[in-house]
């Protein structure tokens, strides 16, 4: 947490340096009120073994010379009764996971030309995890903001423990928790490089790629991995892995219609051997004066690890999974969106709230492997001031 704090201070004054030295600079803009807007939101995800419930309240903050400062808290509930999350009996619990995430930023304005830079940091922990990172963001706008060239970077330090969890045979309804033991660390390094360019008045186009550098411990500490010919071991991943990504959009406006057309493709692919391909389209559709719906259908398919064995792992096998994201699978999501603005409260008791927007969302995903289908749900408030 030091390091979050030394590295905000150090950018903020690096941020005023540069806003007190611009020239041309307008020194009425001191003079102007901070602004900004808060925000709740619920997050939900079911699925045959597992439940999540994740409530979670965000800020951001627009300074009168340009410093934006954001903060996010969320609340993981995670309710399950799998092996692989430590439960040696047909008992539920819940875990729960506390993550706060901040950052600061600032845009440099130099006529036709932008450069947007941010940092920020997160601290998220559980009864047996902890992890802890570091970000940046840059962009450079060109052209009157035709085209924007973005960079950014994070680095996670994650300490990874075991806690097996049991139902004593005097209660067998009620879980009983030993002492986390430290199984080992999780390092993790990502860059992403990403172009924005408008080709039409009604057409943008991103293009961009994404690497990440993983090193440390990377399977399940609860999970068991079974041999083809009986018995069982500690699931064994590699402990490094080179990840990297490709992805397209093109983000087409209809004014006929007042909809907008979003087509996606992303391609991944890492030294686990694993490829996987992403095509996703989004339809963004007014409907009436103050609401909007959006309809999403996504496909993704890949295949397997290296290491994954469909039958069981061999005795002779220097790693060993029994997780299915390592297995060949598909899914597809389909879901919407609806997000109402709330102006149409102007003219009421209720005027305060003019200036809010809320959102709800529900997707369904058809899985392949041993997870299953799965329900996500979303809803949220976002009131600017």
């Amino acid at each position: 947490m030091r390091i979050l704090v030394a590295l905000a201070l150090a950018l903020c004054a690096v941020l005023s340096s540069l806003y007190q030295t611009r020239a041309g600079a307008d020194d009425s803009a001191s003079s102007g009120a901070v602004h900004g807007s808060v925000g709740v939101r619920g997050n939900y995800y079911w699925e045959r073994s597992t439940r999540v419930v994740a409530p979670s309240v965000n800020a951001s903050l627009i300074t009168p010379v340009g410093v934006r400062v954001e903060g996010t808290y969320l609340l993981d509930a995670i309710t399950s009764a799998s092996q692989a999350t430590g439960v040696q009996s047909d008992v539920g619990f819940t875990e729960i996971r506390n993550d706060v995430q901040g950052g600061v930023g600032y845009e440099l304005d130099l006529g036709n030309t932008q450069i947007d830079m941010s940092a920020s940091g997160r601290f998220s922990k559980e009864p047996d995890y902890l992890s802890r990172g570091i970000g940046f963001s840059g962009g450079l706008s060109l052209f009157e903001r035709t085209s924007t060239l973005r960079l950014n970077g994070y680095y996670l330090h994650d300490l990874v423990s075991k806690i097996d969890r049991m139902a004593p045979a005097e209660n067998p309804g009620q879980l009983m928790a030993a002492d986390p033991v430290r199984v080992g660390n999780l390092d993790a390094l990502s860059l992403g490089l990403a172009l924005d360019q408008v080709l039409t008045p009604t057409l943008i186009a991103t293009a961009g790629v994404d690497a990440g550098f993983i090193e440390g411990f990377q399977a399940n500490v609860y999970r068991t991995a079974t041999f083809a010919d009986g018995g069982a071991r500690p699931e064994e991943h590699p402990e490094r892995r080179v990840r990297q990504a490709y992805y397209l959009w093109l983000a087409q406006y209809l004014t006929v219609t007042r909809s907008a057309l979003r087509l996606g493709y992303r391609y991944y692919q890492d030294t686990w051997k694993i490829h996987a391909h992403a095509p996703e389209v989004r339809l963004h559709q007014e409907v009436g004066r103050y609401a909007e719906l959006r309809l999403r259908y996504r496909y993704y398919t890949q295949d397997s690890a290296f290491f994954w064995r469909k039958g069981g792992n061999l005795r002779k096998d220097r790693y060993a999974t029994a997780d299915p994201k390592m297995s060949v699978f598909h899914n597809q999501t389909i879901g919407m969106k609806l997000r109402v603005e709330l102006s149409f409260l102007g003219f009421t008791a209720l005027s305060f709230a003019e200036t809010a927007v809320i959102d709800f969302g529900i997707e369904y995903v058809f899985n392949t492997n041993r997870f299953g289908n799965g329900v996500i749900g979303q809803g949220g408030l976002t009131w600017p001031f």
